[in-house]
């Protein structure tokens, strides 16, 4: 009996084998150089698949991104970063501006000449849906040609100028158009001296792909005249580059 005692006492205090401790789980490092862009931008496309204890060092001089996590979250990122660090889409954007006008309607059986130029664009039923300008008239047409990342800038009509960054993104149904400047363009008093630009609009724009996308630009709605840009974009291979007026 008292051996017993002695025997269970022995097993309190740890004198019977132990279990196997859990094997912690491996952590990898891994180092990836980037081919097409920036280590900056890496993070956010790589810190969602990470877990809670993982890690991102951006080296910006070497375009270098290292992670530290385990084998199954590192290798999660390396897919992620394969089809996110790819050669920058390249795009082709015709654009078109037109000056609208308001003008005495036109009597019974009587077509509008909407735009005495012609429709280059096709849209001249869009532009009756839409607004209620009676005639149109084409200033310029331009072809920009870019690439994602891009800041492209475009002189419209002699007397505008356009400005923006292509965002393709992730969505190849549009083309996202950052920080759109639409400026009038003063003349200058002589030879030498920088033009001195306007503000007419600011903007952010969602461009869909294969169709046109009209923006009027005016005082209000009710305002005699505007200015009318339409925008077709469609994706292209790499090879940026500004194209003149068509």
């Amino acid at each position: 009996m008292v051996r017993a005692s002695l025997f269970a006492l022995a097993l309190l205090l740890g004198g019977a084998p132990r279990p196997a401790a859990v094997p912690a789980t491996e952590v990898v490092v891994r180092v990836f150089a980037l081919k097409y862009r920036a280590p900056e931008d890496a993070v956010a496309i790589v810190r969602p698949v990470l877990t809670e204890g993982g890690s991102v060092i951006v080296q910006p001089k070497g375009n270098v991104l290292t992670v530290r996590d385990s084998a199954d979250a590192v290798e999660r990122a390396a897919r992620s970063i394969a089809a996110w660090d790819v050669p920058p889409r390249a795009v082709d954007l015709r654009i078109t501006l037109l000056k609208a006008a308001t003008g005495p309607r036109p009597g019974p059986g009587i077509a509008p000449a909407l735009m005495p130029d012609g429709d280059p664009e096709g849209i001249g039923d869009r532009l009756r849906q839409l607004f209620r300008f009676t005639s149109y008239s084409r200033l310029d047409t331009v072809l920009v040609k870019g690439a994602e990342g891009q800041t492209v800038a475009s002189v419209l009509g002699g007397d505008y100028r356009l400005e923006f960054q292509i965002d393709g993104g992730d969505d190849l149904r549009q083309v996202r158009l950052k920080g759109l400047a639409f400026e009038r363009v003063h003349p200058v008093a002589g030879p030498g001296i920088a033009a001195p630009r306007g503000d007419i609009l600011r903007t952010t724009l969602n461009v869909p792909v294969g169709q046109p996308f009209i923006l009027a630009v005016g005082r209000d709605e009710a305002a005699a005249g505007a200015l009318v840009l339409v925008f077709r974009g469609s994706w292209k291979i790499p090879g940026p580059g500004i194209g003149g007026p068509n």
